[in-house]
């Protein structure tokens, strides 16, 4: 399957480069003609503006098309029309001939439509078929996904050629608008088995041989153009009927399952194709006047691939309503910003009469702002810490505030600190935090301004209330920051409390020994059979099933009365191969080289067993580190053990690197391999992936930092630092 997706993918290029040629070379004019005593005279232009502009008149006599004679042109041979030019030569009705040179910069609506919005459209497509393709190229999902982006991107670039009478053009046009629209009913047939929603139309496989026979269609029409008219209603009747199926399909499904995921896809399809279906395709079926042109209906459906940004077709979803809400507000503001700068452009270029020129501009507009909207947040995210490390901001220096204040260890310490953060960024000494019992008609988190006096309820209980009072003037972001700051301060006391009554009770347990603790009984006890499960595995899977087959053996030698020594011999190499397990796993249990020699010899000594054991090339790097908490000795043994054990396992690796630096009160871990990776999300949360979970919590226990980066056949990547707990001032 990924071989014939890359061979599409590969037409896909060839063929919209050779479209994109086409429209490059000449501009499309297309202006129609009648022969008139043997003379071919101008009946009515495409573009009537441009055509006044160029003193282009109906009854102009048509002498030459690119100083060639009109009569040999392919496309006024067969309709008649002028498809295409770059020289007109015609002759007016006083006698005088009147040359016309034309660009592509004299149309500037067919610039927009034949050229400009195609070749954005083809770079992005390749783009986001690229994005999907590395995301997941082993799901199924994915791949119909990308199909149906390129079929629609492929059909919406030949129509370039197809108006220019290309015959490659012509032949695929109508294959792929149906084509995409069957690959799109496939592609939501396999997504409600994903979802497990009944099918409610007939097997998607059937419908592939609509578009074999509307390209023997097209083919016919390439021999035969006389049949062009019936070949465009088979098409577009069969657009309408599967567009039809499409929209009815999802609305059933939304209306038994009311699934947010299907409303999602439901909107992306439906607003998009019904301008193209109701304002172009019913009027040209039933024979009347077009209320939209097909080139500019069609620039709604370019909405239609992208919206599938918004589905991850990797095993899961993101979460549609977050989207949804999100997608709708920047929408909204991307919508009034690009008509207030498109009206405002085309009022300065006196342009605003060109129906063409405000499309192009509004969606070039509103595209680029909803993607600069995307892409600011991305940026926001990817450099928080820099943005949140700003004195100037107080909002986004929420964020390093939080951080500092969420360290205190007592209420009297949060109370500190949260002190520190109000003098530092509010550049006032006059407030005072203090408790009260009397009835402050407030609640958490609300604020009351009067006389240039401010009180903020930091935290409330059923008998005090913590108070700040701010004898001065705060900005409206001041007062933001501080409201938010507050309300994590509040929580931070809930919690404290919560532990300082958690470490009380444990205390008092410990004074009446007769007292247990069945919570945290339970927790130990949780713990240790977790751990003895774990062992008890390893050695049933290994040391047991060896000691089995060997008893086996002795039974054989023991029923032969010819014994021989060589096979006494192997026996034996095999019981002290399963007695150097037994003492591996000991060891593994308890090191016996860490308390004796130290963690520098500890860790020479287990990367040498896995030089022996594995398959790959290791390269080690050990710094010597020295800790306060001799706890953390036996933290970094063990990390380095899980993470060598779990490249033995899994990796594939032909070179793994491992190094540990020390650090201010801590240590770093860097690991690289060049294994077969895996997909971050999914590994965390199979439940088979003990070996990186076990890294983590263990991390975690310690306030670490850990960073995980790894994509299928592109290695796995590990970061780890921990620092002993300090003392941070902050006075």
């Amino acid at each position: 399957m990924s071989k014939l997706t890359s061979i599409i993918f590969a037409i896909y290029i060839v063929l919209g480069i050779y479209f994109l040629s086409l429209a490059i070379q000449k501009p499309f004019i297309n202006i129609d003609l009648n022969e008139v005593n043997g003379q071919l005279v101008i009946n009515k232009p495409y573009y009537p503006k441009w055509a006044q502009q160029q003193n282009i008149a109906k009854g102009d006599i048509l002498l030459s098309i690119d100083q060639q004679d009109p009569a040999k042109n392919p496309g006024v041979q067969k309709y008649p029309y002028i498809i295409e030019a770059k020289e007109l030569s015609i002759l007016k009705e006083d006698g005088t001939i009147h040359t016309v040179t034309i660009t592509h910069r004299d149309l500037p609506a067919q610039l927009f439509i034949f050229i400009i919005f195609p070749m954005l459209y083809f770079v992005l497509t390749i783009f986001v078929t690229l994005y999907l393709w590395k995301k997941n190229r082993d799901n199924f999902l994915t791949i119909l996904l990308i199909l149906f982006l390129l079929t629609v991107s492929l059909a919406y670039i030949s129509s370039i050629a197809s108006s220019r009478d290309n015959s490659i053009g012509i032949l695929l046009i109508g294959f792929l608008i149906i084509s995409c629209l069957v690959i799109l009913i496939h592609f939501l047939q396999q997504y409600f088995s994903y979802l497990h929603i009944k099918w409610p139309f007939i097997n998607s496989r059937w419908l592939y041989f609509f578009p074999l026979i509307v390209l023997c269609s097209d083919f016919n029409y390439v021999l035969n153009p006389d049949v062009r008219i019936i070949t465009a209603n088979m098409v577009l009747g069969l657009f309408g009927i599967f567009v039809l199926c499409i929209i009815c399909i999802l609305l059933v499904s939304y209306l038994q399952t009311h699934s947010p995921k299907i409303r999602l896809i439901a909107i992306s399809l439906i607003i998009p194709f019904m301008p193209f279906l109701l304002l172009f395709v019913v009027p040209k079926i039933l024979g009347r006047p077009v209320i939209l042109s097909g080139e500019f209906s069609a620039l709604f459906l370019l909405f239609i691939p992208f919206s599938f940004i918004f589905i991850q077709v990797n095993e899961r979803l993101l979460d549609i309503e977050y989207q949804l809400s999100r997608f709708r507000y920047y929408s909204a503001l991307a919508f009034s910003i690009s008509l207030i700068l498109t009206i405002g452009i085309l009022l300065l270029l006196n342009e605003l009469e060109s129906a063409a020129k405000i499309i192009g501009v509004f969606s070039l507009l509103f595209i680029g702002i909803l993607a600069g909207f995307y892409v600011k947040e991305h940026l926001d995210f990817k450099h928080r810490k820099i943005i949140f490390s700003s004195n100037g901001d107080y909002v986004h220096n929420l964020y390093a505030a939080v951080n500092r204040i969420g360290k205190a260890k007592n209420q009297l310490e949060l109370e500190a600190r949260f002190t520190h953060e109000i003098a530092n960024k509010l550049g006032t000494t006059a407030f005072t935090i203090e408790t009260i019992k009397d009835d402050l008609p407030l609640s958490r988190g609300e604020m009351v301004i009067e006389y240039k006096v401010i009180q903020l309820v930091l935290h409330d209980t059923a008998d005090e209330k913590i108070v700040l009072t701010i004898s001065n003037t705060l900005q409206k972001k001041e007062l933001l920051w501080l409201e938010l700051l507050s309300l994590y301060f509040s929580m931070f006391v809930e919690n404290l409390k919560l532990i300082e009554d958690l470490v009380e009770e444990i205390h008092h347990m410990k004074v009446a020994s007769h007292t247990q603790l069945p919570w945290l009984d339970k927790l130990l006890w949780n713990i240790i059979e977790k751990e003895k499960t774990i062992l008890a595995q390893e050695l049933h899977d290994t040391i047991l099933q060896e000691q089995l087959h060997l008893a086996r053996e002795l039974d054989v030698l023991a029923s032969n009365p010819i014994i021989k020594k060589e096979r006494v011999l192997e026996i034996r190499e095999q019981l002290l191969d399963a007695s150097h397990d037994l003492r591996e796993y000991c060891e593994n249990l308890s090191p016996p080289l860490l308390d004796t020699f130290g963690l520098q010899v500890a860790l020479k000594k287990l990367i040498q067993k896995v030089k022996i054991r594995a398959n790959f090339l290791l390269d080690a790097q050990i710094e010597r580190v020295n800790f306060q908490d001799v706890t953390l000795h036996l933290v970094v043994y063990r990390l380095v053990q899980e993470l060598l054990n779990n490249a033995i396992k899994h990796s594939e690796a032909t070179g793994v690197t491992l190094h540990l630096i020390a650090i201010d009160r801590g240590f770093a871990l860097k690991y690289n391999d060049d294994g077969i990776g895996c997909n971050i999300d999914e590994m965390l949360e199979s439940t088979t992936s003990m070996g990186i979970k076990g890294i983590r919590e263990r991390v975690r226990a310690f306030s670490g930092d850990m960073n995980i980066r790894s994509m299928p056949h592109e290695g796995m990547h590990i970061y780890i630092q921990i620092q002993e707990e300090g003392e941070d001032k902050y006075d």
